[in-house]
């Protein structure tokens, strides 16, 4: 069976709207986990039954049940409720239908028929148009799941994706409208060569992306290690000195019981003062047994009382959890960081509320409080607690979201009148 030029062309076009099909893939699921190399041929493996379906047998219901099921298949390179998969496979199929769509009405709107020396043309030019404008859709959706994942996609990135696929447009038009003038081999190289480079200027983009968000992670998580540890020394030398004050308190009492016999009351009176201090100093306000948590929330407390803040708690947890004890200080420390900062600036209602619960495997954490100034606002997201300090805020808040989203859990961040709300739901999985 000898191929006619619209079938070459096809099957030229059809490897780069596989392609386009991957794309969409990745807007609506998460590669992370996925075997590459059986992704790789299960979309080769398309390629080849699509091309197949179309040259053999050309019928528009089979070509239509063919191309839903092979994209039902190819979700199951990705982790996901079947729910989702349906999903995927009618929003990614309705959106090809409505570009083939409005490819009809534009060659329509621009007289292709009148141009054209044949039905084939117009076939190829439709073909070709359909898989540009497709590309061009799941080029601005992908910016668009960028956006949403607060990744900065700059004007010019916008610009590319409509004019680089449109040139590549204009250029194939092109190369149609003058095929009796150009040979046919030069005319189907030439087209997938502009298709390959469509494909290998936003793949080297994506690459660049995405090494450049993986050296920002690498320095994040750098950032908050430091932190981290530096949080645990001083921790530890809070638990340090409960334990020594424990140790001396009897050697303690004896040199007040020395003083008071001898007459000493302003020297006793000034060293209880000192015993005091040391008392408040080390005071454990939460005890769980879960120490990790249990430290990290007393020296919270004990620097928001330092700061004249009150501080209302309760935290009834287990002695373990199923959560890895960088994260869970990570969120502690950060929330009450900028709750203690926020509240810093008020001259009155210096509170904090704080509740850590467990409950059916699920870890709530709730904390609350007065702010003053602005909430800032970025694409719908917020930058920033209050406005003198909105980098640092923001940068805390996306670190509590990235320990989150590890867990599959759940974060609102709302403010009602000049309470700032933040609440959490971790799954102890």
């Amino acid at each position: 069976m000898s191929l006619s030029s619209y079938d070459i062309i096809y099957l030229l076009s059809n490897i780069f709207g596989t392609y386009v099909i991957f794309r969409f893939m990745r807007v609506f699921f998460d590669r992370k986990g996925t075997d590459k190399t059986r992704e790789f041929f299960s979309y080769l493996l398309y390629f080849a039954i699509i091309g197949t379906v179309f040259i053999v047998f050309n019928t528009p219901i089979l070509n239509l049940m063919s191309n839903i099921v092979l994209f039902f298949l190819l979700t199951l390179n990705y982790k996901a409720k079947y729910k989702r998969r349906i999903i995927a496979v009618i929003c990614i199929y309705a959106i090809l239908i409505s570009v083939e769509a409005f490819t009809i009405i534009l060659l329509d709107i621009l007289k292709i028929n009148d141009i054209s020396r044949g039905l084939d043309l117009e076939l190829v030019l439709s073909h070709l148009f359909s898989k540009i404008f497709s590309y061009i859709a799941v080029l601005a959706l992908s910016n668009f799941k960028k956006l949403k994942q607060k990744i900065n996609i700059t004007p010019l990135h916008w610009f590319a994706i409509f004019i680089i696929p449109m040139s590549t447009l204009a250029a194939t038009a092109v190369f149609m409208l003058k095929r009796e003038q150009i040979k046919n081999l030069e005319m189907f190289l030439s087209v997938a060569f502009l298709f390959i480079v469509n494909i290998f200027i936003f793949y080297l983009y994506d690459t660049l992306l995405a090494s450049y968000e993986e050296k920002m992670e690498r320095n994040l998580l750098r950032l908050q290690n430091n932190a981290y540890v530096k949080q645990l020394d001083i921790i530890k030398q809070f638990r340090k000195n409960q334990s020594i004050f424990g140790h001396d308190i009897k050697h303690h009492l004896s040199i007040l019981q020395a003083l008071i016999k001898r007459g000493n009351n302003i020297e006793a009176l000034d060293y209880l003062e000192d015993i005091f201090d040391a008392v408040e100093n080390c005071y454990e306000y939460v005890e769980t047994g879960n120490i990790e948590i249990d430290s990290i929330v007393n020296y919270k407390i004990q620097t928001a009382k330092n700061s004249g803040i009150e501080v209302d708690f309760k935290v009834r947890i287990p002695d373990k959890l199923n959560i890895h004890t960088y994260d869970i200080v990570t969120i502690i420390r950060n929330l009450f960081d900028n709750a203690i900062n926020a509240t810093m600036n008020l001259e009155d209602d210096r509170k904090i509320d704080i509740n850590i619960n467990f409950d059916r495997n699920v870890l709530y954490i709730n904390i609350n409080n007065p702010f003053t100034g602005e909430l800032l606002y970025e694409n719908g997201n917020l930058k920033s607690v209050h406005s003198k300090d909105d980098e640092e805020h923001g940068f805390g808040l996306e670190s509590v979201k990235k320990s989150v989203e590890k867990y599959n859990g759940m974060i609102d961040i709302n403010h009602e009148k000049n309470i700032f709300k933040v609440s959490i739901l971790i799954y102890n999985s």
